[in-house]
């Protein structure tokens, strides 16, 4: 499956904020996340599967008589009744950007917001706590932090929380000091060239 664009998202957050309320209207958050994981990974574990689903050629009255025998009795009619529509519209590649929206809408109901925090090591414990206390400050919500390594920022830490991104790696800080560097070179090349 491909990666959504930001025009994807945001239509897919439309259904997502629909399916949501209908969620929470039933008692159903979390059983609705689950089966719409499950139909996610399903698609992404086949190919086939996945390209019939998003395939023009495949008129969308069959496409929906495949999705009801597939999850009929499978699914919640929140989450099958929502695959329908989504069909209907001919929107069924936006199945991914669908549960992420739908994940965010329910972390920001509970009060949480996802972080990502980069170093170029893996934090030690008292880190990881200063991270999320950080969040938690910055956001005002209760952290649900992601850490990656990734040797190429050389040190320091890059945080996301939601979008905002806060750079204190190494590698900008260096990347901003040659930027200075050639600024004031190219500023003494053209004063040294008028004399």
């Amino acid at each position: 499956m491909a990666r959504a664009s930001e025009k994807q998202f945001d239509v897919a957050d439309v259904y997502a904020e629909a399916l949501f309320e209908l969620a929470r209207e039933h008692g159903r958050i979390d059983q609705v996340r689950s089966e719409l994981e499950e139909v996610v990974s399903l698609l992404r574990s086949t190919p086939e599967a996945a390209a019939y689903l998003d395939s023009p050629a495949i008129d969308v009255d069959q496409r929906g008589k495949l999705l009801e025998r597939w999850f009929r009795g499978r699914l919640c009619d929140e989450v099958l009744n929502t695959l329908l529509v989504i069909n209907r519209n001919g929107r069924t590649g936006l199945l991914e950007p669908l549960l992420r929206c739908y994940v965010l809408r329910q972390e920001a109901a509970a009060g949480q917001t996802e972080a990502l925090a980069v170093s170029a090591v893996p934090l030690e414990e008292d880190q990881r706590r200063a991270v999320v206390e950080t969040v938690r400050a910055l956001s005002g919500k209760e952290p649900l932090v992601e850490y990656r390594v990734e040797p190429e920022i050389i040190g320091g830490l890059v945080l996301r929380i939601g979008d905002m991104l806060y750079d204190n790696s190494v590698r900008r800080q260096l990347h901003e000091l040659h930027r200075r560097l050639h600024e004031r070179g190219a500023a003494g090349v053209g004063i040294q060239s008028a004399v």
